[in-house]
């Protein structure tokens, strides 16, 4: 932030307290300490209100806008990725307009994990596929839902049908939210099917060449926790 944009909000502030000092003291009298104090903190409330609004202060959770994913070279791919980033930043408009903290903050806690699948899509351009049914239906689809809740939410619109439509969408949020984990988990199948195998692969070798116990030969503590697992 520049300099002179730092002091724009003390300048404000500073400013309405004297003005509300001034209003003060030519309304009330000022012959007793309790007026002086009055007069004192009604300045400092007003000056600090003011101050608060002129630096922009956001008190919602909100989530920050997101940076935009690296580029991977692929031109499918990167097409792919950046249509799923402009469905996140449309996610983020519609929740700055959702009043319901807890709901915003589930809708956060989506950004957080459907970046994350972008990032890995971008790092493993060949993990685009797996994307497809994410992109084509859950991300267009949870973003039509967030759409008409803030419509309702917006026009104030009441009655039982309303309700109804705006407690499916904050109980179905947590639905959508596991189910983006476990994208982004499934991601990385291969990579622990990988390492699941190469472990597999070095156990062996280790006991061929004498280096690592057999399981028939496990320490007592492991054929303790076995006997009791028995029972």
């Amino acid at each position: 932030m520049k300099k002179g944009k730092k002091r724009k909000p003390y300048l404000a502030g500073g400013i309405a307290a004297g003005v509300t000092a001034v209003a003060y003291a030519s309304l009330f009298p000022l012959n007793r300490p309790i007026h002086f104090l009055i007069f004192a903190g009604l300045s400092a409330l007003v000056g600090w209100v003011v101050y608060t609004m002129a630096t922009g202060l956001d008190t919602s959770q909100k989530a920050p806008a997101q940076k935009p994913v690296q580029a991977t070279g692929n031109p499918t791919v990167d097409q792919l990725v950046q249509q799923g980033m402009k469905m996140l930043a449309d996610i983020r408009a519609e929740n700055d307009g959702i009043q319901d903290p807890a709901l915003t903050e589930k809708i956060n806690a989506l950004e957080d994990v459907a970046k994350r699948i972008f990032l890995t899509v971008a790092d493993k351009p060949e993990k685009a596929p797996q994307i497809r049914r994410f992109m084509d239906y859950y991300l267009p689809t949870t973003l039509k839902m967030l759409t008409n809740y803030r419509k309702l939410d917006e026009r104030g619109v009441t009655g039982e049908n309303a309700e109804k439509t705006k407690r499916t969408v904050e109980s179905a949020m947590d639905v959508v939210i596991s189910a983006f984990r476990k994208q982004h988990d499934q991601l990385y199948q291969a990579e622990a099917l990988d390492v699941s195998s190469d472990v597999q692969v070095l156990e062996t070798l280790l006991k061929q060449d004498g280096l690592m116990a057999s399981a028939t030969a496990a320490p007592a503590g492991g054929a303790q926790a076995a006997k009791m697992m028995q029972r």
